[in-house]
């Protein structure tokens, strides 16, 4: 019986790694039955905070988790239901989706600490997706109408800067020049997604040309701005892309046969990647270590 328990493990992990299409070596961070999922990076690159999400939560344990990139220092930073966690650039917060995606909340990235800041007149369903901007002055999220808006910190001001009927829209990141903000769109009737670029003002909107027909969301920019990744449907698997920020041809970075593998955040130094994968049977977070020189020279990025 033994020996057939270890050949059944064996089976398992070699059908594992044939099914993954992976650009570069990976490696599983987290490993639990429950979701987890949504990494984001700390500013100094010692942290990585995940979400924690189990519909019974008979542990106890929904909320935000703290990890270091080793999978040492696991620690609870926030209980309760929470999605979408993103971490100031200045190290200082932590903006995440809250209620069940009824709300926007952000907490001390020290303390845990609940800070309020959204007015209670902005109305958040199914999500706000936050995000902040490089200065950590603003956050873009969406409100319960699929519109687009940002919030000043330090004006306290919201202003709603894009909206477009018949259509889905999720924000993704800023630029890293802090004067712009990438969204995709979905049609509600072809459910054909487009991916935008808007001045954080509202003045100026142009789509970004180049990924390929089908549905996309989670994107998120390489630190020096030249690589957008973006999480694409290509029949039953969800996988990770990565194109020329400015538009071009697109390259799959990961995916793995019927399963998920979204939600990619890039470390500070732009060396690695996390992200959730079902690939070992639950959402977990993995890690992708990234040569650089050899993605871009792939992607025909020569600067």
């Amino acid at each position: 019986m033994i020996k057939i328990q270890v050949l059944t493990a064996i089976l398992l992990i070699f059908s594992v790694s044939t099914l993954a299409q992976d650009m570069f070596e990976v490696r599983q961070l987290t490993s639990d039955p429950v979701q987890e999922g949504f990494p984001t990076w700390s500013p100094d690159g010692k942290f990585i905070v995940f979400q924690h999400s189990d519909l019974n939560d008979s542990r106890d344990k929904n909320g935000l988790w703290r990890i270091s990139p080793d999978g040492t220092g696991v620690k609870q930073i926030f209980k309760g239901i929470a999605e979408h966690p993103n971490w100031s650039p200045d190290g200082r917060f932590i903006v995440f989706d809250a209620d069940t995606g009824k709300s926007i909340q952000m907490i001390s990235a020290d303390s845990g600490t609940i800070i309020s800041f959204l007015p209670d007149s902005v109305r958040i369903h199914n999500g706000g997706l936050p995000c902040w901007s490089p200065c950590a002055s603003k956050i873009a999220f969406k409100d319960s109408e699929y519109s687009l808006f940002t919030y000043d910190l330090t004006t306290e001001k919201v202003e709603r800067i894009y909206q477009q009927d018949s259509f889905l829209l999720i924000p993704g990141c800023w630029s890293r020049d802090g004067k712009s903000i990438l969204f995709s769109l979905m049609n509600r009737q072809s459910k054909r997604s487009t991916v935008w670029q808007i001045a954080y003002d509202g003045s100026e909107c142009k789509q970004i040309m180049g990924l390929p027909d089908n549905f996309y969301r989670y994107l998120a920019l390489s630190p020096d701005g030249s690589i957008l990744a973006y999480g694409a449907m290509q029949g039953r698997s969800m996988g990770i892309y990565v194109m020329p920020a400015s538009g071009g041809a697109s390259l799959p970075l990961t995916v793995t046969s019927n399963a998920l593998n979204e939600g990619a955040s890039w470390s500070p130094d732009g060396r690695e990647i996390a992200f959730i994968s079902t690939r070992a049977g639950s959402f977990d977070i993995w890690l992708m270590k990234l040569n650089v020189e050899q993605l871009k020279m792939k992607l025909g990025i020569t600067k």
